[in-house]
């Protein structure tokens, strides 16, 4: 999933990227726990990308302001967002 993708409205609640990456630490320790090293270190390795995507570099408002830009209407000579505006 790129960075873009972890911006998605679905993981504006806090409470959704807690459970996620619960989840999958969770299933790490299950791995750990019953020798499985290989899937163990691989779902570690899963646990510690959603914690930095997630937690770390996680920006609530980019959503919001993503959809500001797209739903907002073109006015009369307007070249696009950021463009000068013109008199």
């Amino acid at each position: 999933m790129a960075s873009k993708e972890a911006q998605h409205p679905f993981y504006r609640p806090l409470w959704v990227r807690i459970a996620i990456t619960a989840v999958v630490i969770g299933w790490s320790a299950l791995e750990w726990a019953n020798g499985e090293t290989i899937w163990g270190a691989l779902t570690a390795g899963i646990a510690g990308w959603a914690i930095w995507m997630f937690f770390i570099t996680y920006d609530p408002d980019a959503p919001r302001a993503a959809e500001g830009d797209a739903t907002r209407a073109p006015e009369a000579g307007d070249d696009g967002p950021g463009s000068p505006k013109r008199d």
